[in-house]
């Protein structure tokens, strides 16, 4: 059974798990730099060494835990209003999720788990080129030395995905019987709409498109046509867009697409689909009409939504059973003291 002992009588401080709002804004706190240290200079200077928690002989310092506590309320204060109650609320809630980050890190170095800074920084910089930020640019942000935290952090984190993936999420078993329950109790999620499969040629100019339509109605090729004249970069999958729904491709697409019905059809006529981009023809390759998927093609979606569902209640599970084995020791003083 998980063991915690009190420096002083109070009320428990059992560990429990932190609601996600809270889990976001304990993560921003640790990516966000700086401190007002003049919030705290009159506590007692003696008790900045102490630990505020000890987790299976691992040490939670006041100091440190003081410095991410006062990084939240600088900038969080006007939501929590300079309330007393809320802030030590958010204390505590903050110091259980530090035990939980404590006792993440003892058992993915126990599982042996590492992730290496050159994974950490590819992770990283994924994340900021999502954001719109270029390669070189990427780069140079995370060469700062103010991103050395970040970066750290980053690596911490992903530490622990990888801990929870192996020891949770690949661990969720599911029988037969359960996943065709799903698919028999949410066969709505699988109802397929109207898909059309087509290829497409892209060209800049009015003239090479009636080139282009010219060749067609000669036969020519249309994969060679693609090959020769197209300007997106689908012409490197020889204009296959694969299979597509209504409301995927722009508007001026759809209206052209499905109208087809033949496979083999050519798309447009009489008058081309024009954008920004230039002008566009079609030629239909397949058409799947809206139905719902079978159980053994939607098997993989059926396992992926039930892994998820799943999950949360799995990592609560496993989570309290670190918690039942290991000892954790609060300083109730430090915990309340203002």
């Amino acid at each position: 059974m998980m063991s915690i002992r009190h420096e002083t009588k109070g009320k428990s401080a059992g560990v429990k798990p932190v609601p996600g709002w809270v889990l976001i804004a304990a993560l921003l706190v640790v990516l966000i730099g700086g401190c007002n240290d003049s919030m705290r200079q009159d506590e007692d200077q003696a008790s900045l060494t102490r630990a505020i928690a000890v987790v299976n002989n691992e040490k939670i310092l006041y100091d440190q835990f003081m410095d991410e506590y006062q990084r939240f309320l600088t900038h969080w204060d006007r939501f929590i209003l300079n309330n007393t109650g809320k802030k030590q609320e958010i204390k505590e809630l903050l110091l259980r999720r530090k035990i939980q980050e404590k006792l993440l890190n003892q058992e993915a170095r126990r599982k042996g788990i590492e992730v290496s800074e050159e994974e950490a920084l590819q992770w990283a910089m994924g994340v900021l080129s999502s954001q719109g930020e270029e390669e070189g640019r990427s780069e140079a942000m995370l060469g700062r030395p103010a991103m050395g935290e970040w970066k750290r952090e980053i690596r911490r984190r992903l530490v622990h995905l990888r801990l929870v993936r192996q020891e949770v999420t690949d661990k969720i078993v599911l029988s037969s019987n359960e996943m065709r329950k799903y698919y028999a109790k949410n066969r709505q999620i699988f109802v397929r709409p109207e898909r059309v499969r087509v290829r497409h040629i892209a060209v800049g100019s009015r003239r090479l498109y009636n080139r282009v339509m010219r060749r067609l109605r000669a036969r020519t090729d249309f994969v060679k046509l693609v090959r020769k004249y197209s300007i997106t970069p689908d012409r490197f999958a020889d204009g296959d867009l694969g299979y597509v729904q209504r409301g995927v491709l722009p508007k001026e697409f759809d209206k052209a697409i499905f109208k087809m019905r033949n496979v083999g059809a050519i798309s447009p006529r009489p008058k081309p689909v024009k954008t920004k981009m230039g002008y566009h023809i079609f030629r239909l390759e397949g058409r799947e009409p809206e139905g719902l998927v079978s159980y053994r093609k939607a098997l993989p979606e059926i396992r992926k939504r039930m892994i998820e569902e799943n999950q949360p209640e799995a990592y609560k599970r496993w989570l309290a059973r670190l918690q039942e084995r290991a000892t954790i020791r609060i300083d109730e003083t430090l915990l309340t003291a203002q």
